[in-house]
């Protein structure tokens, strides 16, 4: 969406919902109706979708999507109470919840006022209608994944809504999610249309997440199944009391049905997620970026490739940028020379170890190698960390960028990955500040992923398409074609469901997919538990079934005669 329209909305009225008080809060002189009755559908649109920027203005929204996972990993004191299991009253989960029932009700509420606009091109008009439901559905699918049953509001308070409801099923909540998303279909402009905004959704995103909600509820469902992961302990302490690091093994574990899925068909729901993503790629609304170093450069905001993202702008306030760049990638800090700074938040070695093909963009191009740790002021030298350890022998040579007096990584935030995909910023390289990345919520390589999923899930085994889907992400990201990997070993169900979990954790590091997609294969205790109490780093990560699903919100419970009890375990 246009960030001018967004900055726009800060000087409208608008209505707030919260855990606690969903009464209306008039800041500023303009009413709603004011902005309907000038037929500002588009400044509607862009005030609901400012709901999706308040989580980021500190930082937590990645904390919820990214820390409780197996893959990730950082000094201790930066995972905090997320990061060691401890969800209830942090602010961050909180936040979470509140800030997405905002944007349901701005959905529902602005999506009121744009019907009511008569002075406004249809086309335009019900692709604004289109974006909010799409809107709605989107926070709605947020929600049911992380807290299952929710409150399910069909119109805003504004329009008479009452403010507290009582729980809404899992199944339920997701029939409202396709509806809307097929509402959203309807009207929503393809993105080859003329008329299309760079920025906005488009009709192959609503398709797109109808084909993920399929998939999400059809693992969720399935009873029962194997899937292998690589994983296990970090690290291990050796009789004379030092450390070793150990490398990820192959671990297959059973799958557990998903509480709330028990109604589902799970062949059912693959098949529509199989055929929605199909047509997601036969009308070419996307394409794929032709490299990671295209695909995360500040050039290509907003490419083919990117089906949804939150929109930033540079240097405007703290509510239009964010800290994600200098949490998860960090920045050579001017102050000190240029040694390196923040980037507390990294990929395990577990994660990198996962790939066989040395030559994968992912981790060529998209891991930093050398990271400068420390300048001699007498010597005007800096000296460099180098990762991975397996990259001795370059470094050795002084080839691939290496120098021979380079060492190896240590540290908790150093020894791990640091994704280059967090460097799309304006400016580079980073100085410490927020900067305008703008959060991939979804992209155009997880929608060839879903179909290869559902593809393999129905037909019992991947078909040749499905190989073929994959071959195009593997071509991009110069890896091994799955098409040859076939060739040598046949591919059963079981094998190419773990290779495409597999491929979703290298492709989707730390772009918070990873926890939804434990949990909706119902693996996540079992793969967490695996690394042991805590990692090589000493963040925790045992995990008990409370877990599955995050805690409502302290005041949501107090505040709504309609809930008595939280999740279970909370």
């Amino acid at each position: 969406m246009d960030i001018k329209r967004i900055l726009g909305m800060s000087m409208m009225s608008v209505c707030i919902l919260t855990a606690c008080d969903l009464d209306e809060e008039t800041f500023t002189f303009v009413s709603g109706d004011d902005v309907a009755a000038a037929g500002s559908y588009d400044q509607l649109v862009a005030g609901a979708y400012l709901t999706l920027l308040f989580p980021f203005e500190w930082g937590n929204y990645a904390n919820i999507a990214n820390f409780d996972c197996d893959y990730q990993t950082g000094p201790t004191w930066a995972f905090g109470e997320i990061g060691a299991g401890n969800f209830y009253g942090s602010g961050s989960n909180d936040n979470f919840y509140q800030y997405y029932f905002q944007s349901i009700h701005r959905a529902n509420y602005h999506y009121y006022l744009v019907s009511k606009i008569s002075n406004a091109p249809e086309k335009q008009k019900n692709n604004a209608l289109g974006e909010l439901r799409f809107l709605k559905a989107w926070s709605y699918f947020q929600l049911v994944q992380h807290f299952g049953a929710v409150p399910y509001f069909e119109t805003s308070i504004s329009e008479g809504e009452t403010p507290e409801k009582p729980r809404t099923s899992v199944k339920e909540i997701y029939g409202h999610i396709i509806s809307d998303l097929q509402e959203a279909e309807g009207l929503l402009m393809p993105r080859t249309d003329s008329e299309y905004q760079k920025g906005h959704v488009c009709r192959g995103t609503a398709k797109a997440l109808l084909a993920k909600v399929y998939a999400t509820i059809g693992s969720a469902s399935m009873p029962t199944g194997r899937i292998t992961v690589k994983g296990g302990p970090g690290s291990t302490t050796n009789p004379d009391g030092t450390t070793s690091r150990l490398m990820p093994v192959p671990l297959t574990h059973e799958k557990d049905l998903v509480a709330g899925y028990e109604d589902f068909d799970s062949q059912e729901y693959y098949k529509l997620a199989r055929d929605k993503a199909w047509e997601v790629i036969q009308d070419n609304e996307f394409q794929l970026a032709s490299s990671q170093e295209e695909l995360w450069s500040n050039a290509y905001k907003n490419g083919p490739e990117f089906q949804f993202c939150l929109q930033t702008i540079n240097g405007v306030g703290t509510l239009y940028s964010n800290f994600v760049p200098v949490d998860f990638l960090g920045y050579a800090n001017p102050a000190y020379n240029g040694e390196w700074s923040s980037g507390y938040y990294v990929q395990r070695d577990h994660w990198l170890q996962t790939f066989d093909d040395w030559d994968d963009d992912r981790i060529t191009w998209g891991v930093m190698h050398r990271i400068p740790y420390w300048y001699n002021e007498d010597t005007g030298r800096m000296s460099w960390y180098f990762y991975p350890e397996r990259d001795s022998v370059y470094v050795r040579k002084g080839e691939n960028g290496y120098d021979p007096s380079d060492v190896v990584a240590s540290g908790a935030h150093m020894y791990g990955s640091k994704l280059m995909k967090f460097s799309a910023v304006s400016v580079y390289p980073l100085d410490g500040n927020r900067a305008d990345f703008n959060w991939p919520y979804m992209r155009y390589a997880e929608t060839l992923l879903i179909y290869a999923e559902a593809d393999n899930e129905v037909n019992n085994g991947p078909s040749e398409r499905a190989l073929q889907v994959v071959d195009l992400l593997n071509t991009r990201n110069n890896s091994t074609l799955v098409s040859e990997r076939n060739k040598k070993t046949p591919y059963t169900q079981e094998t190419f469901r773990s290779y495409i979990l597999e491929e979703r954790a290298k492709e989707f590091a730390a772009e918070g997919i990873r926890r939804t997609d434990l949990i909706r294969w119902g693996i996540y205790l079992q793969v967490m538990n695996a690394i042991g109490n805590t990692d090589e780093n000493g963040v925790i990560k045992r995990r008990e079934e409370k877990h599955l699903l995050l805690p409502l919100p302290l005041n949501e419970v107090n505040s709504n005669p309609y809930i008595e009890t939280n999740n279970p375990g909370w």
